[in-house]
């Protein structure tokens, strides 16, 4: 998540908003990926697969310790980093947030919830069609006239699709 979003997400969380998205997904190959370690926001503690234990700060880096990792019989699907160096892990400013993201998603009632953003994503990707993605304008004052005048014709073209389908 963007980290200059960070103040207006707090505002909402206080009036009572929440946050609806797919919570970010890491790939890492063949080993492991982070939510196979065991993250406990309450003691800020993250648990490798193979029982390492170690602390951290949001935002931080958390690098687990290297002689732990050079013994682990798990560390060919731990890791690739080099010998004398431990697995490592980010733990986002906003894991918490990611946490309960990633929760919704496990849930079926949290996947359905989801399915409610699938209409505005669609008309999104429409408008993203129509406008392109870079600014056409110098000046946001033009920028945002451009933007509207294609939701316009964007929202023009489903009106025409509604009325030809039941036209017929």
């Amino acid at each position: 998540m963007v980290q200059a979003a960070d103040p207006e997400r707090r505002a909402g969380f206080a009036r009572g908003g929440e946050v609806l998205c797919k919570p970010w997904v890491s790939g890492n190959g063949k080993i492991f990926r982070k939510r196979d370690f065991t993250i406990n926001m309450r003691s800020r503690t993250v648990t490798c697969p193979a029982g390492q234990v170690e602390s951290f700060i949001p935002g931080d880096v958390v690098e687990f310790n290297p002689a732990a990792c050079a013994q682990c019989p798990l560390r060919g699907k731990c890791t690739s980093a080099a010998t004398g160096s431990g697995r490592t892990l980010a733990i986002a400013h906003d894991e918490q947030l990611q946490h309960r993201l990633r929760k919704l998603v496990a849930s079926p009632s949290g996947r359905e919830r989801l399915r409610e953003r699938v209409k505005v994503e669609h008309v999104l990707a429409h408008l993203s069609r129509k406008q392109g993605r870079r600014a056409r304008y110098l000046g946001l004052r033009k920028n945002v006239f451009d933007l509207r005048r294609h939701a316009a014709v964007v929202n023009l073209e489903a009106i025409h699709r509604r009325a030809s389908a039941m036209a017929a």
